[in-house]
């Protein structure tokens, strides 16, 4: 299970997410020409993303 699902547990998931984005993005922002950083921006807006599995059963 990922840090992040674990975080979810205590925090609203839209922070979680939040958080992790606003450090990426400013990542790739740091490293990467501004062409880079508006394609790679393209390629996320137009590619199909799949949620995770909601976390079920018992952890042993």
């Amino acid at each position: 299970m990922t840090d992040s699902i674990l975080y979810a547990e205590d925090y609203p998931m839209q922070m979680v997410a939040a958080t992790y984005l606003a450090i990426a993005m400013r990542l790739y922002k740091t490293i990467l020409s501004p062409k880079e950083y508006n394609d790679m921006l393209k390629t996320i807006e137009e590619t199909e993303i799949k949620p995770y599995k909601k976390p079920g059963g018992t952890l042993h």
